[in-house]
């Protein structure tokens, strides 16, 4: 199964960023937007596990959640990977990511210890969309930039979630708080 840990988002957030998907459009790109039940902040991408493994993760986190507490992060802002030039994900910012990034932190030390590759630095971002191509680049930019600092509210983050994908829709296996 490929898993990844995450952090759920509320239905506030989720209603803000189906908005702004909507204000993208498919006019200036062709883009595989995310759908509005699977919006998440990603800590970390773990590809295919076996049940045991997965047992280990979650034993894992259960012990991260127990050094963290729930906390307010704010959803703010459009952004790009990988560059402006070259998008190819579209995603919404995180701001009051410490703690997030805390969390990440201490995922990535705890999956390190299991195995699991070492990632990139962490970046706290939802995904809103996979750009396959870009018909115009300008009016994919413009519309971008009007969302630059747009605000997709609050959430408590809190909960961390092992997910799997089973076709378009994540199942959680262990909710931890």
């Amino acid at each position: 199964m490929g898993a990844f840990i995450a952090i759920e988002v509320n239905d506030a957030v989720r209603e803000s960023l189906v908005k702004a998907q909507e204000r993208i459009g498919e006019k200036a790109a062709k883009i595989k937007f995310v759908e509005r039940e699977n919006f998440h902040v990603t800590l970390k991408f773990l590809g295919e596990i076996d049940g045991a493994t997965a047992e280990e993760v979650k034993r894992a986190l259960e012990e991260i959640a127990k050094r963290h507490r729930k906390h307010r992060a704010r959803v703010r802002g459009i952004g790009v990977f990988p560059n402006p030039n070259y998008v190819r994900v579209i995603w919404a910012g995180i701001e009051n990511d410490e703690g997030i990034r805390t969390i990440a932190e201490d995922v990535e030390k705890a999956m390190g210890r299991l195995g699991f590759k070492k990632e990139n630095d962490f970046v706290a971002h939802i995904t809103i969309g996979r750009v396959k191509f870009v018909r115009d680049r300008l009016e994919l930019a413009m519309t971008l930039k009007e969302l630059a600092s747009a605000d997709f509210w609050e959430f408590d983050a809190g909960v961390i979630e092992l997910k799997v994908p089973k076709g378009p829709i994540y199942d959680i296996i262990k909710p931890v708080t």
